[in-house]
C-alpha cells in the first residue's frame, strides 16, 4: 500500500502509529489527507502485527479540520465510519482539534490530551455541514455538545477531562509518551477479547439483545408446543397448539 506524503505510518512493535503531517497547515484537510488517512486506516486494519493504533498531528495542532482551500468530503478519512476499525485507536491530542479533528477523536477510542488542546466544531460558522459532529451527543451531555455544535465555541482540555472526553491531561512534550505507554499496556493484552470487549462497548444492546434473543428461542425449545409441531409434522397430521 502506497505511503502518503502528508500522513505518515510506522509499526513500533505491535503498535500503528499514524501521524498527519501537514504542520504548516495545523494538519487541515485536503484530498491528500482524506486519501492518505483512508489509506491508513486499511492499512491498519489488515496489518496482523499491530494491535493498537495512535493518531496524532505533527506540529502545534492535531488538525485544524478542513482545509476549506481544498474542500473534500471526509467520511472516508474517518475511521468506523469510512472503515471498519476493530481494533482499538488511541487520539494523541495536541494543540487544536477542529471539526474533522474532533470527529476523529471521537472515534478514537481513547483520548491523551495535552494541557493547551482545544476542541471546536465550527460547521454551523462556517455555513457547512457533513452531519457527523452531531455524534458529539453520545460522548459528552446533550446539552454542553449543541451548545458547542451550535454556537461553534470551543472547549479546553480541562473541560473535556471534567465531561468525560479526555481520559488523560498531560503537559504538551508528555502527550506522545503517556499514549505509547497506553498503547503498550493494551497490545500486550488478548487481541481478540481486546477487540471483542470493543465492539461490544461500541454496541452495548447486543448484549441485552442476545440475551433476549436466548431466552426467547430457550424458551421456545422447552415449550409443549414445539413438541407438539414436530410429532404434528412427523404424523402428518394438523398440530393443536396450546401455548404452553
Amino acid at each position: 500500500m502506497k505511503q502518503s506524503d502528508v500522513v505518515r505510518y510506522e509499526n513500533n512493535g505491535h503498535i500503528a502509529m499514524i501521524t498527519l503531517q501537514r504542520p504548516e497547515k495545523l494538519n487541515s484537510f485536503n484530498k491528500d489527507m482524506v486519501e492518505g488517512l483512508y489509506s491508513a486506516w486499511c492499512r491498519f486494519e489488515q496489518d496482523q502485527e499491530a494491535r493498537v493504533a495512535i493518531i496524532t498531528g505533527e506540529g502545534k495542532a492535531f488538525s485544524a479540520g478542513l482545509d476549506l482551500n481544498d474542500f473534500t468530503p471526509v467520511s472516508m478519512a474517518i475511521p468506523s465510519i469510512g472503515v471498519e476499525v476493530t481494533k482499538p485507536v488511541i487520539a494523541s491530542i495536541n494543540g487544536y482539534c477542529i471539526g474533522v479533528g474532533l470527529v476523529i477523536a471521537m472515534m478514537s477510542d481513547i483520548r491523551i490530551v495535552s494541557e493547551n488542546a482545544q476542541f471546536i466544531y465550527p460547521e454551523a460558522k462556517i455555513g457547512y455541514t457533513g452531519g457527523v459532529g452531531s455524534l458529539l451527543a453520545q460522548y459528552i451531555p446533550k446539552g454542553i455538545a449543541l451548545e458547542m455544535l451550535l454556537t461553534g465555541d470551543g472547549i479546553s482540555a480541562k473541560r473535556a477531562y471534567e465531561l468525560g472526553f479526555a481520559n488523560r491531561v498531560v503537559p504538551t512534550d508528555q502527550v506522545l509518551e503517556e499514549s505509547i505507554k497506553m498503547a503498550q499496556k493494551i497490545s500486550q493484552n488478548a487481541p481478540k477479547v481486546v477487540k471483542g470487549l470493543k465492539k461490544l462497548a461500541n454496541n452495548p444492546n447486543i448484549m441485552e439483545l442476545t440475551g433476549m434473543g436466548n431466552r426467547i428461542i430457550s424458551d421456545i425449545g422447552r415449550s409443549e408446543d414445539r413438541v407438539e409441531g414436530f410429532q404434528a409434522f412427523l404424523n402428518k397430521r394438523q398440530p393443536n397448539f396450546t401455548d404452553s
